[in-house]
């Protein structure tokens, strides 16, 4: 896999593993993986953690996982945190 990327894609997630994993499987049937996944966590759950741990050991691209704390709705806060990554 490359170092570097001409694609990342930033998935915003808080308390939906569910959808979570909808979402990155759908990355996962990309003819072109030449991207890498950045998981951007607003402080969930042991369950997202879980959905995004697997995700890591099976991936055909590389994911990424940021997270913060929750404290009310910030999503915006870390997108920016994934965009900085």
């Amino acid at each position: 896999m490359p170092d570097s990327f001409t694609i990342s894609v930033i998935i915003a997630t808080y308390n939906r593993p569910d959808a979570l994993q909808a979402v990155v499987e759908a990355c996962f049937r990309q003819t072109d993986m030449n991207f890498e996944i950045i998981v951007a966590d607003d402080g969930s759950g042991p369950a997202t953690i879980e959905v995004v741990r697997r995700f890591e050991s099976q991936a055909p691209c590389p994911v990424r996982f940021v997270t913060q704390l929750h404290d009310g709705f910030q999503a915006g806060r870390i997108r920016n945190v994934a965009i900085a990554s």
